[in-house]
């Protein structure tokens, strides 16, 4: 593989990840919508069995996540194959500053090693505020109640 394929495949793992984060905000907030008018107020049976399905949906989008992030390992290792042989170019270079520890203003993590953390622990927070307003919080529904009358004929 010759480091512009590396590289291009590296910009589309930058994009998986970035649609990977919006797909779980999106379904992050539609779970509290349906939070909000259905489940807060549904017994605990129907509360569980939507937060094993989030759950499911969200298990699926880890274990890709897994997948692409195992992918980018090997990405960056072609690199740094490429590196040895002398054959990487600036660009080439650049990306592997971001997976360097020496990379970053944290000391023993690279850009991309912060990038994996942020996204890892605010996923585990994630779950974890879903489990709490599942499970444990008191849900008002905000929906405006409507009645419908009858006019009276003119």
């Amino acid at each position: 593989m010759s480091e512009g394929e590396v590289v291009e495949q590296l910009v589309e793992f930058t994009n998986i990840l970035m649609v990977a984060v919006s797909l779980i905000f999106s379904i992050v907030s539609a779970y509290i919508v349906a939070l909000n008018y259905f489940i807060g107020s549904a017994n605990f049976a129907a509360r569980l069995g939507s937060f094993l399905f989030i759950t499911l949906i969200l298990g699926l989008l880890v274990a890709t996540m897994m997948g692409a992030q195992t992918t980018h390992v090997g990405l960056i290792a072609r690199l740094q194959e490429l590196a040895a042989e002398g054959q990487l170019s600036a660009a080439g270079r650049a990306i592997l500053a971001n997976a360097a520890p020496d990379g970053a203003e944290v000391s023993g993590l690279s850009v991309d090693g912060l990038i994996r953390t942020f996204v890892w622990t605010g996923l585990a927070f994630v779950y974890l505020a879903l489990a709490y307003l599942t499970f444990l919080h008191k849900w008002t529904p905000d929906a405006i109640p409507v009645s419908i009358e009858q006019r009276e004929p003119r």
